[in-house]
């Protein structure tokens, strides 16, 4: 019955929108003015931001940094709807390392592409080390994008666009907590290059008493913290010609968990090794045609072993690879734009592990040797969509994909379709709505990877939802507003519960709602002094089956802030996220449960850049300005108190 009002109600929406508009179009006419910001991720062909239907924001490299941040995922973290998950510096969580990220709510929801290609492991990718040097912008997309993406675009895509012109520049900066920070760009006309490394210290013990390890036989209360870390980063771009272009990304990463006691000595820790290698080859014309094959390989390495008792070692080894090739051919005349695709895609996953018996139990057996997979899986999908003007300032795009799925856990298909329509008020301003189906297919660890405290379900079927969607837009004369209201629905979500032993296993058990309103606005005060605010609140909810009650689920609204000053020499740049009414879920028996955060978290960083000559730079970051120890969006971890690093760019 709700699905049904959902629909009706929106539908009033998309039919109302251009009767709304006749007002408009009056005035308006043919002489309706585009902005010259584009989003190429939203449609899958250039289109003013204005005239797209989604809740699309573009931020370059240049706005991102002054963030303070050197990665991807450090600087979205302060922008407004972004979820993240990290528990230490640099982007660092449990398991693999990685940041989760997601948009709207919905974990393992979002999709991260590399030029417009998926670049996503598992639901995990490696936007926390992916450099800010090599990046010319990224495209936040919120809302399904499943129809032009597939499988994870539950919540939306994150699009990092590479630069394909360098500066020759360096990059040196050092600060507290053991920071360091290596970077340098090269043009080489057309071959470009951009490589960093960077390193975090120890960071001591970050949570309260867990829990107890068995240590030779006896019970030690222990504590989390993080070792030292370092990350690594290469982009090497060549253009070959104007419709040719070839790159190559490595990444990588080495960081470890530590399990303290509490005057901090080592017990036990987790070691990662973790690098993912990304190649691809893209094609465009100005014919319409475009394409791209792409490969991409992680490999992931994990010993886990107690100090005290070093002959007892759980380790893990996994390969992942993903390759495929993606073909679009787009066609434009005055009043409509027909876009078709082909995509497919092939992903195999080969895990190698030995575990103990208890991983809490130093004296515990360990495992024989183990070997999970290989397993493979083939995706193939055909994509159409219809843009077409309904008068002046009014278009719809009619959208469709068919996706196949073939894999050692069953074949399965999907049909996916998106009503979106928009309207152009005025030559700064729009209104649009939108209505589409998305999916997820399960990753391979919620398939295949087992452990002591873990048991693989390969029976697993794909998630389905919707997303419904309404919202306004303003940009003009230094001032830029946008409005969202959002419904997004799940069914058969993957959720984690407790076997008759106590392991978890992955099922489809579980139903997730969410409905809420995005609010942003920015205004460039004058040439010197801009700043932008922003607010989002949702209802986020989980059920475990029907005829239970929702349970709230993650947090419930979020507010960021950031104010910008530069003039000739000197830039300066305060940026805040805060979030509120936080938890996070669990099951009990065949019910989800809720823990709440006790805390709400504020992040923030303080960002000074002052130009020496005309090509040196100086800069001075502090991050945790306010010195905070709240718990993490990940609970029970505390954030890392105040950090501050000095660096110094070059340019020849």
């Amino acid at each position: 019955m709700r699905k049904k009002q959902w629909v009706a109600g929106l539908s009033c929406v998309l039919c109302a929108v251009p009767l709304a508009a006749q007002a408009a179009e009056a005035d308006a006419g043919q002489n309706v003015v585009t902005t010259p910001e584009i989003n190429v991720t939203a449609q899958g062909y250039e289109k003013p931001t204005l005239d797209t239907p989604a809740d699309a924001t573009v931020y370059t490299a240049e706005e991102l940094k002054k963030t303070g941040a050197h990665d991807v995922i450090s600087a979205l973290k302060f922008k407004n709807g972004v979820h993240f998950t990290n528990m230490g510096p640099d982007g660092q969580t449990w398991i693999t390392g990685n940041a989760g990220m997601n948009l709207r709510g919905i974990e393992n929801g979002t999709l991260v592409l590399i030029d417009g290609v998926p670049a996503s492991f598992n639901n995990v990718s490696h936007l926390d080390m992916m450099s800010l040097d090599a990046v010319e912008r990224v495209e936040v997309v919120k809302g399904g994008g499943s129809v032009l993406y597939g499988s994870e675009a539950f919540g939306g895509t994150i699009n990092v666009i590479t630069k394909e012109r360098y500066k020759n520049t360096v990059r040196v900066a050092a600060g507290d907590r053991g920071q360091r920070d290596y970077a340098a760009t090269i043009d080489l006309g057309k071959v470009g290059l951009a490589v960093s490394r960077s390193y975090y210290g120890k960071t001591g013990n970050l949570t309260d008493r867990m829990g107890r390890l068995t240590i030779n036989g006896t019970a030690t209360p222990y504590m989390v913290g993080f070792g030292k870390s370092r990350k690594d980063h290469v982009n090497l771009t060549y253009k070959i010609n104007d419709r040719m272009r070839l790159s190559y990304m490595y990444s990588g990463k080495n960081h470890s968990i530590h399990y303290n006691d509490r005057a901090g000595k080592l017990l036990k820790l987790f070691n990662y090794d973790d690098d993912e290698h990304f190649a691809n080859f893209s094609y465009q014309d100005k014919q319409g045609w475009s394409g791209s094959a792409y490969y991409n390989y992680r490999s992931i390495f994990n010993p886990d072993y107690f100090i005290v008792n070093p002959g007892t070692v759980e380790w893990e080894r996994s390969h992942h690879r993903q390759y495929g090739t993606e073909i679009k051919k787009v066609w434009k005349n005055d009043f409509s734009t027909t876009l078709v695709g082909f995509s497919a895609k092939r992903q195999t996953y080969d895990n190698h592990n030995q575990k103990y018996t208890s991983s809490m139990n130093s004296s515990s057996a360990v495992k024989p040797y183990a070997k999970f997979g290989p397993y493979g899986m083939n995706e193939y999908a055909l994509t159409a969509s219809y843009d077409r003007d309904l008068s002046p300032v009014t278009a719809a795009i009619l959208s469709m994909r068919q996706d196949w799925v073939k894999s050692s856990a069953g074949d399965y298909s999907a049909f996916l379709p998106q009503l979106q329509v928009t309207t152009r008020l005025s030559r700064d301003s729009a209104v649009y709505a939108s209505i589409g189906r998305f999916f997820r297919m399960p990753n391979f660890r919620n398939l295949y990877y087992a452990s002591s405290v873990m048991v693989p379900n390969p029976n697993l079927t794909p998630e389905f939802g919707w997303n419904y969607e309404a919202g306004y837009k303003y940009d003009g004369k230094g001032r830029r507003f946008t409005a969202t209201v959002f419904h997004t629905s799940v069914r058969d979500q993957i959720v984690g519960v407790k076997d008759s032993t106590g392991k978890n296993y992955p099922t489809n058990a579980a139903s997730y709602q969410n409905t809420g309103l995005e609010v942003s606005y920015a205004q460039d005060i004058d040439a010197h002094v801009s700043f932008n605010t922003g607010f989002t609140v949702g209802n986020p909810k989980r059920k475990y089956k029907e005829g239970q009650d929702f349970v709230r689920a993650l947090g419930r609204y979020q507010m960021t802030a950031g104010v910008n000053y530069e003039n000739r020499d000197l830039t300066a740049a305060l940026n805040l996220s805060y979030w509120g009414d936080r938890g996070y879920n669990g099951t009990s028996g065949d019910r989800v449960t809720f823990t709440p955060i006790t805390t709400n978290l504020l992040v923030s960083n303080l960002h000074l850049a002052y130009r020496f000559t005309h090509d040196l730079t100086g800069t001075f970051d502090v991050d945790n300005l306010f010195n905070r120890r709240d718990y993490t969006n990940s609970g029970r971890y505390y954030t890392i108190g105040r950090s501050f690093l000095v660096g110094v760019n070059y340019t020849f």
